[in-house]
């Protein structure tokens, strides 16, 4: 077993699927299986894999609670949910998740190496930066720890939400985030928001940051620049 591939786990209760699965990932990932959500928690607390490729309709915990369980002190491993058409409602009412893709089942392979890639590239964006202090200009810093910005080594005052806002923004840098993808990483199932709401929040942001630093992307959303 090579160490230093990325651990994936895949958890199903048909044990088809998840050989299959396993298979077309066994030469990029180290490999990890469970065919219910309380053996796939036991074996994430034991392991911690980035990666959790995961049914939803299971015996004793299904994929959903087990990803709600996960999330409770983990926000960075990367979560893609195998789901039926009758599931996706379901689904769609528990954005908090943060999940990284849905894929609709039977799977097809691309769809599944679009979706791992796509995680592997948000965990090499989220490690690349995690703990670092991030230099915007000469006089403003970033620190992604704390969700601090700083001017001359001045705290600025930011909201809530304004802290979750520029996070998401700096951690995809020179990336066009969408409006719609902003507000399914800031907001959780429980608050409303809108476009207007967004645009607000970006408006007030934008006063404590340097000129031009957030770029809107006329019928898209969103790009953060910095010149450091």
């Amino acid at each position: 077993m090579n160490n230093n591939k990325t651990k994936l786990l895949i958890v199903d209760d048909d044990e088809t699927i998840v050989e299959i699965v396993a298979n077309i990932l066994d030469d990029r990932f180290q490999i990890y299986t469970a065919y219910d959500g309380l053996k796939a928690y036991d074996v994430y607390k034991k392991h911690s894999p980035s990666i959790i490729i995961s049914d939803i309709a299971m015996p004793n915990m299904d994929g959903i609670e087990l990803i709600k369980k996960i999330r409770v002190d983990d926000h960075n491993t990367k979560a893609i949910i195998l789901t039926s058409h009758s599931e996706i409602n379901y689904l769609l009412k528990s954005n908090s998740l943060k999940l990284t893709k849905y894929c609709l089942k039977p799977i097809e392979k691309d769809e599944l190496l679009e979706a791992v890639d796509l995680a592997l590239d948000e965990l090499n964006r989220f490690n690349t930066i995690k703990n670092d202090i991030l230099k915007i200009d000469d006089d403003f810093m970033w620190d992604f720890t704390n969700l601090e910005l700083t001017k001359n080594g001045i705290e600025v005052p930011l909201t809530p939400k304004e802290r979750l806002i520029l996070n998401y923004l700096l951690r995809n840098q020179g990336v066009v985030t969408t409006y719609d993808k902003i507000i399914f990483e800031v907001w959780d199932q429980y608050e409303t928001a809108t476009d207007k709401t967004l645009k607000t929040m970006i408006t007030n942001l934008r006063k404590k940051l340097p000129k031009d630093m957030i770029t809107n992307i006329f019928g898209l959303g969103y790009k953060v620049s910095i010149k450091c």
